[in-house]
């Protein structure tokens, strides 16, 4: 009985450790595998809001926003571009869904003054997952139509491509396409994006001063040193004394270019103000 038991338990042994060794196995082969099974899910692209993209010819556009309305199933864009100097580009939109990037589509303009637009894009399914707003910059002898040019001339006038991206996109309802909403968004973004230069520009006086006393604290010590000094250390001492003045007379030259920005910001910044006021009346 002895005899017969301990082969039994030698056998369970034996078939647990056979079992964990063939589950593991299992294992190892579905997750190492999964990927041939199920598609990876595709990382997120989308074009950061507020932050500046310089463009090849020198022009500079800006995302402010880009959101999605279930309902009407549109998209809004709102941008603007700064032309560069001397820039007579023509602006032309359109957009591409990731999975049809040969297929372009036709914009809405439902605002576009002093080059800032709020572009519509109609019958986007709930489900595009990703797509892309291309801005296009065409001469005089180009602007007539988008799609005479030749491939090679498209690409040329591509100037950039903004992203949006389903997973991440805000969700609005596009009830309102009054003018006067559109503006005072855009005057918005202005006082917020004047704030934070004001911001850096006082901060940047700010220790731009504190650098002219430490200046002056270091060229008075010197030359309260000086008396106590020979003949030779004197000279050495007020050289260094006269370099300390020509630094300080840099910096109050640049003081004062600053201050100047200063007080353009604080001006600007009223005016927005002001607007947003009359905006809101």
């Amino acid at each position: 009985m002895r005899r017969q038991t301990r082969r039994r338990l030698t056998q369970n042994v034996s078939r647990f450790y056979l079992g964990l060794g063939v589950f593991f196995v299992i294992g190892f082969l579905f997750f190492g595998t999964s990927s041939f099974f199920f598609a990876e899910e595709s990382l997120v692209n989308e074009t950061p809001i507020n932050e500046p993209i310089r463009l090849s010819n020198g022009e500079t556009v800006t995302l402010h926003a880009s959101s999605y309305d279930t309902k009407t199933k549109t998209m809004r864009i709102r941008l603007s571009l700064d032309d560069a100097p001397g820039n007579t580009n023509n602006h032309v939109f359109r957009y591409v869904y990731k999975a049809r990037p040969d297929s372009e589509k036709e914009v809405d303009f439902l605002y576009d003054r002093n080059d800032q637009y709020v572009l519509e894009l109609k019958d986007v399914p709930s489900d595009f997952d990703q797509l892309a707003v291309r801005i296009y910059g065409l001469n005089e002898s180009q602007s007539i139509s988008i799609d005479t040019l030749t491939s090679e001339e498209r690409e040329n006038g591509l100037l950039t491509s903004l992203y949006a991206d389903r997973r991440t996109i805000e969700q609005a309802s596009h009830t309102s396409s009054d003018e006067t909403t559109f503006t005072k968004l855009f005057v918005e973004d202005g006082l917020v994006k004047t704030e934070r230069q004001l911001e850096k520009a006082q901060q940047a006086v700010e220790a731009q001063r504190q650098q002219i006393t430490r200046l002056d604290r270091d060229k008075k010590e010197l030359e309260d040193e000086l008396p106590y000094l020979s003949l030779d250390e004197q000279v050495e001492q007020e050289n260094e004394i006269f370099d300390l003045s020509r630094k300080r007379d840099e910096l109050t030259l640049e003081l004062d270019k600053l201050e100047q920005s200063v007080q353009a910001l604080e001006e600007k910044h009223d005016k927005l103000r002001v607007r947003l006021r009359e905006l809101s009346i």
